[in-house]
């Protein structure tokens, strides 16, 4: 293969192959997130990265391309890692006024935890010179989570629990209400504290949410 050739190929072909080989990106990407929330991604380098994940940084560059790489696929693990802290759609009950609830307080839960704040305080400091990276934690885990509450609303309607309505744009705004009073306490720092009224709100509008979908004799 040509040197040309070679400079085609895209960072990360290389993984995947294996179950050895993807047991061992997954163990360099826990290592390098570890490094980004301790050291921050501008102060972490390669060397230390490498280091920490025990590799050198040949093999970092040959399968991530650079820093921002590997930082892009870190953010993409740990979005994997919340999404699947998640209830999953059949998991949900069939009564839609207990499933919604019962899923936004995991989500909260999950995304509130202190290392999934960190993390996207991490994101979000570096949003502003890498828009990329806020894209990638959008994507792959919020927009993610409305996915699964989507398609648990879509089963509702096939079931003939729900009437037809855009399930769509409800999972985006029943999802919404987890970014709340404590998530924006949580990533600024401040004492947590239980927010009565939004809480009161939010129970209001998923009431309202379910009664105005609700199909007649339907739990």
């Amino acid at each position: 293969m040509s040197r040309e050739k070679r400079a085609e190929k895209p960072a990360g072909g290389l993984w995947g192959k294996t179950p050895a080989s993807r047991q061992r990106r997954q163990e360099i990407l826990i290592a390098a997130k570890d490094v980004f929330l301790e050291d921050g991604y501008q102060v972490a380098s390669m060397e230390r990265l490498a280091e920490a994940a025990g590799t050198t940084k040949r093999t970092l560059y040959d399968h991530f391309g650079n820093k921002e790489g590997l930082f892009a696929a870190s953010i993409e693990y740990g979005s994997e890692l919340f999404v699947g802290r998640l209830p999953r759609v059949e998991d949900l009950s069939a009564d839609t006024a207990e499933a919604i609830p019962y899923f936004i307080d995991r989500m909260a839960a999950v995304m509130n935890a202190p290392d999934a704040i960190r993390f996207q305080r991490l994101v979000i400091a570096e949003a502003e010179r890498h828009p990329e990276f806020g894209r990638i934690l959008n994507e792959a885990a919020f927009v993610a989570a409305e996915h699964v509450l989507r398609d648990y609303l879509k089963r509702q309607v096939e079931a003939g629990r729900l009437k037809a309505h855009d399930v769509a744009a409800w999972a985006k705004t029943l999802v919404s209400l987890t970014k709340n009073h404590e998530h924006t306490q949580a990533l600024l720092g401040l004492p947590a504290g239980r927010d009565t009224h939004a809480e009161h709100a939010r129970n209001q509008l998923i009431g309202l949410y379910v009664d105005a979908h609700r199909r007649d004799g339907a739990g």
